[in-house]
């Protein structure tokens, strides 16, 4: 079925741009607001038998948001530094609407956006650092990726949900800002009582895996380009290959060591020619 170039909820309605990517269970394309005028990306299930991993996602993202302003404003009231904040939101889409377009064949419909991100074409995935570019990020660049991936994941976990799918076409950055984002949550589970260790293990090494890849390394001989012998890339190693099954103390032990090699300062994206 041909997409129509605007497509109308009972409250907005989306100018739908050209398509930017597309998987087995939805289309994704650019959009704008037209009430707002914020672009957007516009994700729309393949067919009705898709839905459902749509609707599962956002059920997840609504979940994810509410716990983080939670959250926030908790350590509201207890922090010091007013401009100091958790920013867990920026860990995940902001799920900006949601629904069953009739039009499109009954197919569900998630409108997604990045808190203050307003040129949707500046977030990049890391595979596109790899694939299209050519290049390989420093050592250092990769610090803030993999410090904010496990970030997420301790409280996504905390939560009590699994992400499922953390490949690097999943893991979406906006290099100037520093954001790490993880972008499609349709193969999320939520949990009982908690993450199962198998789950959390699995998260934190499909994390590092995608680390490793942008950073040129191989993750059979543990060779990495810009390996320093400092440990760190050993670490992340140890995450990739399964050493890992609790994100809260990973996040710890990750910036124990990196607080040990750099200063606590901005490090500008830094990418290098991956030979």
């Amino acid at each position: 079925m041909a997409l129509d170039r605007e497509i109308r909820n009972s409250s907005n309605s989306y100018s739908v741009g050209r398509k930017v990517a597309e998987t087995d269970s939805y289309r994704l394309y650019l959009c704008i607001q037209n009430e707002t005028g914020r672009q957007c990306l516009f994700q729309i299930a393949v067919s009705v038998e898709h839905n459902g991993g749509l609707e599962r996602a956002a059920y997840i993202l609504k979940k994810l948001q509410s716990r983080a302003d939670d959250l926030e404003a908790e350590y509201a009231r207890v922090k010091t530094d007013p401009n100091v904040f958790l920013n867990y939101g920026l860990g995940f889409p902001d799920l900006a609407d949601s629904f069953i377009s009739q039009e499109q064949g009954a197919r569900r419909v998630n409108i997604l956006a990045f808190r203050n991100v307003e040129e949707i074409g500046k977030m990049v995935p890391l595979d596109n650092i790899i694939e299209k570019d050519g290049m390989r990020v420093d050592l250092r660049t990769s610090a803030w990726i993999m410090g904010k991936l496990l970030k997420m994941l301790a409280f996504a976990h905390g939560e009590k949900i699994s992400v499922g799918l953390l490949n690097g076409r999943n893991v979406i950055i906006e290099p100037n800002e520093h954001y790490v984002l993880i972008f499609d949550w349709s193969a999320a589970r939520t949990h009982t009582e908690y993450v199962p260790l198998r789950s959390q293990l699995y998260d934190i090494s499909q994390a590092a895996k995608a680390v490793v890849a942008v950073l040129g390394g191989d993750l059979e001989t543990g060779v990495f380009p810009d390996d320093d012998n400092s440990g760190y890339a050993d670490y992340i190693l140890g995450l990739a290959r399964g050493k890992g099954n609790n994100a809260q103390k990973a996040h710890g032990e990750f910036y124990d060591l990196v607080d040990k090699l750099w200063k606590r300062e901005y490090h500008p994206f830094t990418t290098k020619l991956n030979k």
